[in-house]
Formats: C-alpha cells, sequence, structure tokens
C-alpha cells in the first residue's frame, strides 16, 4: 500500500474512532424470511484491550397482509382411472368455486398430485388413492377475510373429498418490523453491556463490532378443518392474529478503567 492510501487509511480509522460509534450497513432492507449477517468493527478497539461481548434479543409483530391455504381433494376406487377420474370432478369444482370467490387463476397453483395403490392386511393392492392438492395464496389484507368462505365454498363443492392441509400467514414487506426488532435487540445488548462493565468496576467504551445472527425462520401451517358438508351454514373463522419477528446481535464493546471516585 502507498504511504498515500495509508495516510488515508489511518484518517478514516481516526475519524471513526473519534466518533465511538460503529458503522452498521445492512445494505437493501430484507425480507422477514431472510436476514444476512451483518458485521461491523470499531477501529478504536485494538487488540488485547479488554472488552464486553453480549447477546441482545428484540421482537416486533404486525397484522398479516399474506395468507396460503394449502386444499385439496382426496378419492378412493377399485381402479386407478377410477381415482383420477372421480378426482378430476372434485378438484375442478374447487378450482371453479375458488375463482368465483375472486382468487385470480394466478394465484391457484397445483402443489401435490399423486396416485398410490391401497394394500390390505396380506399386501395385496386392493384399490386406488389419487390426491389433488392447491395452494392458494390470499394477498392483501382486504382479502384475508375470504379465507373462511372460500373453504366452505370448497367443501360444498367436493363434499367428503376435501382435505384441508393447513394454512400460514406472512408478511408482503417485513423490512420495517424486522428494523424494530433489530433496533430492540441493540438496545438490550448496550443496555446489558453497561451492566455488566458497571458491575465489574469498568466503564463501558466504544462499540468495537456489531454482528446480526437473526436466522431465516418461516411458521409452519397450521391445520385447520373445514366444515364438512352438510354442516350448519356458519362460515370457517379464520383469525389473521399477528406476525412476530425476531432479532439476535451480538454486540461487542471496549471496557475502559472507570473515573475516580
Amino acid at each position: 500500500m502507498s504511504t498515500y492510501l495509508k495516510g488515508a487509511a489511518l484518517a478514516l480509522a481516526a475519524a471513526l474512532g473519534g466518533a465511538g460509534l460503529a458503522v452498521w450497513a445492512s445494505g437493501p432492507p430484507a425480507p422477514v424470511s431472510a436476514s444476512p449477517a451483518i458485521t461491523s468493527t470499531n477501529a478504536t478497539c485494538r487488540a488485547g484491550e479488554p472488552t464486553v461481548t453480549v447477546d441482545g434479543y428484540g421482537t416486533a409483530k404486525a397484522p398479516p397482509d399474506e395468507m396460503t391455504i394449502s386444499l385439496g381433494s382426496h378419492t378412493s376406487a377399485s381402479t386407478a382411472s377410477a381415482a383420477l377420474a372421480a378426482n378430476a370432478s372434485k378438484a375442478q369444482a374447487i378450482v371453479g368455486v375458488l375463482v368465483a370467490a375472486g382468487v385470480p387463476k394466478a394465484q391457484i397453483q397445483t402443489s401435490n398430485l399423486s396416485v398410490a395403490p391401497n394394500y390390505n392386511q396380506k399386501g395385496e393392492i386392493t384399490g386406488y388413492q389419487v390426491d389433488n392438492d392447491l395452494t392458494v395464496t390470499l394477498l392483501g389484507s382486504s382479502e384475508l377475510p375470504k379465507a373462511g368462505p372460500v373453504i366452505d365454498a370448497a367443501g360444498r363443492a367436493a363434499g367428503n373429498s376435501l382435505r384441508v392441509n393447513g394454512i400460514s400467514f406472512s408478511l408482503s414487506n417485513g423490512s420495517a418490523v424486522m428494523a424494530a426488532a433489530r433496533r430492540q435487540a441493540v438496545r438490550q445488548a448496550r443496555a446489558q453491556a453497561a451492566a455488566m462493565a458497571s458491575a465489574a468496576g469498568e466503564t463501558l467504551g466504544p462499540l468495537c463490532s456489531l454482528q446480526d445472527k437473526s436466522q431465516s425462520s418461516t411458521p409452519p401451517p397450521q391445520p385447520l378443518t373445514a366444515l364438512p358438508a352438510g354442516a350448519p351454514s356458519s362460515t370457517t373463522p379464520v383469525e389473521p392474529g399477528s406476525e412476530q419477528v425476531s432479532a439476535d446481535v451480538e454486540a461487542v464493546f471496549a471496557l475502559q478503567p472507570a473515573p475516580a471516585s
């Protein structure tokens, strides 16, 4: 490195050290399901000097504005072709009522289609079963109230062939919620570090490093049973509640001697 570049680097390090702050460059806002590690280092923290390392945790909540429903039809018959034909009729009826309820075809996707034999206790094939599963996505908080009526309409169309495998909620843009959780995590980390420094008879110095250790997570689908065919004409309740995101950070602070009393 040239003398000029070395001088520039030392000047930048001194500027950062004088401010006593770490640069937290998180880049573009990330969705809730993807939390990249974020690390920063302060030039004022030198090797061999005492430090304190703490973890901070934070959470934040927001109402979900997306919902995914997994449902489909299950049929059995003595032959595979008969089971497929029966299932096709039920699956088409389900898709028809979903579209009639205002769900765009682009938000209805086949997620599983299987044909499997049924066996008796002797290991002999006694027939075949067919499962045709759909993933239905409702986008926007105004669309979520459709979930109950959609499931009930599918139940009326498919009868006892209907299977509801589960539902899940999500946030279309969770960057602001995750930012709030991270701020809480950093504040907690600093408070813990200050308490530890005070208990050790030291003063909390500048921030040496800050790392985001938040893990990606997707809430598991919640099982939901739709009303069977012929049940009283009430709507299946589906409550969105709130989605919670969590942040986990690791912070390292320098320790400095406490002022003489």
